[in-house]
């Protein structure tokens, strides 16, 4: 199908069954978000759900079979033997692997005077009883709470016995909001609590819904304080609910422990979130993880740079460039309790691979990621900026200078009548393109090319042009009081209010760029919003719908539903075909590669090498073309 049609209207499931007589190693879909259920070494479940989104790409699954303790898999790129290649490295350790470690955890809970509202501190309470519920006997545990002072449960580490965590339990039930917000009192706290002789990983979970108000405030000193006392086994795991928050800190401080941040925003449920994020973190198979190469391949702009701990039932996807080529050595260094693990594996990396493109695509979106946190942390730099607006243009990749891009996941709209309830469709113009929608009942379908041109009057304007076009369409879409009739509909209308904050958010944090308001994008909801689409970014694994496609060498922009190659102007000359014409299908046979252009829908231009704007509209334009006419639009100037 192309990119227009393949949208589900209703909910749309698949179910993967897998059966080996080898042990399975990585399972990794880079087009759509599964969940993978490993029931043994042999058998995995691969599921996909969506309600009301575009199926517009075909599913990918790859899977590999690996008997080592932790599966390593490389799936490379390279378009240009001339240039670095792309390669993802897939790291997953086997679901029967029996190696849980021994750690020494520390919770601190805010429980400041702002927990009270919308029943947070009851959540919390519930959540923190969770996590003590999931301890094993051999971990040993501490407890904190802070307001206007610190208080421990116990002053030492405790071994998480059954009576230990009964005792826990009952004092966690006890606690009750009130007070100010002593940060750094409460960290320094927990850290003091790490044994100076022992060799198991000390985490620290740390939950607050405010910014520092008691004691030391400034958070780069409280960061600075806190370097000083993290050991190379040390994890500060931070979990910010809310907006009352500093964002840039919250994640600073996980990441210079190599550990991770989450945001439980208002009206989330604090107890699932918090659940799950400490089931996914509460089994480590391996620390302080490390990856090198042999002689004659070398990696490059790693993402993530500083690659995070590997826990058991969780699978690290790891994005870089790479030169050389050949069968090459990796070597994969760790900790696993006391011991120093190092893993070779042995891969090839591909002089010339042009079969995997969505690994250049995750690669940019990764860099953009950590990119837009030197910005967020630091403020602009014009190098990073225009690296940003680089990668962000050519990939399609929504950021504060490029917010014209975004792309919500929802099929794309059609015409409207422009009268009568909102969303109405006519049925003379079902199949057009919000873009080309009659402005008034009674008018005719607009021309493409008259909307191209539109469009884009001149060069560059098409950005624009698309920003304010897409302001409207997510305004008349909210606006809409049609009340949506199906859990597609309303999923969908979800996906575009987000989509619209989401802009808003990013057109405002590049207005405190430029004016030089850094901190405004640092703290409350917006700096919140900026962390969460970063660490989105950082964190992609799978490729999405964008507003920008390059396709036969040409790149080509989104807007409204029809597709406008970037180079088209006014003075552009231009043939239109109608679609799925004699003369459509006689321009794909004589010319095959066209079948990724066409693959873009029915409302496409597209610049031919001989500097024509091919145009391809339903109700416009030539049914018959000759296989002369044909060619001169594909001979080079």
């Amino acid at each position: 199908t192309d990119r227009t049609a393949a949208a589900t209207l209703e909910e749309f499931r698949l179910t993967l069954k897998l059966k080996s007589q080898q042990p399975i190693g990585n399972l990794y879909s880079p087009t759509h978000q599964v969940t993978v259920t490993r029931q043994d070494d042999h058998q995995a479940v691969v599921q996909f759900e969506q309600y009301g989104s575009q199926l517009d790409r075909d599913f990918q699954l790859f899977y590999t079979h690996s008997g080592r303790d932790i599966g390593l898999t490389a799936l490379e790129h390279r378009p240009l033997s001339s240039e670095d290649g792309y390669v993802v490295l897939l790291l997953s350790p086997r679901p029967e692997l029996d190696q849980r470690v021994p750690r020494d955890i520390v919770f601190v809970l805010d429980k400041s005077g702002s927990m009270m509202q919308e029943k947070k501190m009851e959540q919390a309470k519930q959540a923190l009883r969770h996590c003590l519920g999931e301890l094993s006997p051999q971990d040993r545990f501490g407890l904190i709470d802070f307001a206007t002072t610190v208080n421990r449960f116990r002053d030492e580490l405790l071994p998480a016995s059954e009576e230990h965590i009964k005792r826990a339990k009952g004092w966690v039930a006890d606690q009750y909001a009130g007070g100010g917000t002593a940060i750094h009192e409460a960290l320094s706290a927990a850290l003091a609590m790490r044994p100076d002789d022992s060799d198991r990983m000390f985490t620290v979970l740390f939950l607050t819904d405010g910014q520092p108000t008691i004691g030391e405030t400034d958070t780069d000193k409280i960061l600075a304080n806190i370097k000083t006392k993290n050991t190379s086994n040390t994890r500060i795991f931070t979990l910010g609910v809310g907006d009352n928050l500093n964002a840039v800190f919250m994640d600073q401080l996980a990441e210079q422990t190599r550990a991770l941040s989450r945001y439980i925003r208002p009206g989330e449920n604090l107890v699932t979130n918090v659940a799950s994020f400490f089931n996914k973190i509460n089994n480590p198979v391996l620390a302080n993880l490390k990856l090198s190469t042999g002689k004659g391949v070398r990696l490059t702009e790693v993402y993530p740079p500083q690659l995070p701990d590997l826990f058991h039932g969780d699978q690290l996807v790891v994005l870089a460039r790479y030169q050389g080529s050949g069968h090459v050595a990796i070597m994969l260094d760790g900790k696993i309790g006391k011991q120093e693990q190092k893993l070779v594996y042995e891969l090839e990396f591909k002089a010339q691979t042009a079969d995997k493109p969505f690994v250049e695509e995750l690669w940019a979106r990764r860099k953009v990621g950590y990119l837009l946190d030197q910005i967020r942390i630091n403020g602009e730099k014009q190098e990073l900026v225009d690296e940003v607006v680089r990668l962000a243009k050519n990939h399609g990749i929504t950021t504060p200078y490029t917010s014209y891009l975004i792309m919500p996941d929802v099929a794309v709209e059609v015409a409207s009548t422009g009268s009568g309830p909102a969303g109405r469709v006519s049925r003379k113009y079902y199949m057009a393109p919000a873009a080309l929608a009659p402005r008034r009942e009674g008018d005719e379908q607009s021309k493409l090319v008259d909307f191209a041109k539109r469009a884009q009057n001149e060069a560059g304007q098409l950005a624009g042009n698309r920003g304010r076009f897409q302001d409207q369409k997510f305004d008349r879409l909210v606006r809409s009081k049609k009340p949506a009739e199906s859990r597609a509909g309303k999923d969908a209308r979800e996906r575009i209010v987000a989509a619209q904050q989401l802009k808003g958010a990013l057109d405002t944090a590049r207005g405190n760029y430029q004016n030089g308001l850094l901190r405004r994008n640092q703290v409350n909801k917006l700096g919140v919003d900026l962390a969460v689409w970063s660490q989105q970014l950082k964190c992609q694994s799978q490729v999405r719908t964008t507003a920008v496609c390059n396709v036969a060498s040409r790149n080509c922009m989104e807007i409204g539903g029809v597709w406008i190659d970037a180079a088209f102007t006014t003075s552009t000359p231009t043939v239109t075909v109608k679609a799925q014409s004699d003369a459509y299908f006689q321009i794909l046979q004589r010319q095959p590669q066209m079948k990724d252009v066409f693959r873009l829908g029915n409302h496409v231009v597209w610049i031919t090498p001989n500097g024509t704007g091919l145009v391809i509209d339903t109700t416009d334009g030539a049914d018959q073309m000759t296989d002369r006419e044909i060619d001169a639009l594909f001979a080079a100037k």
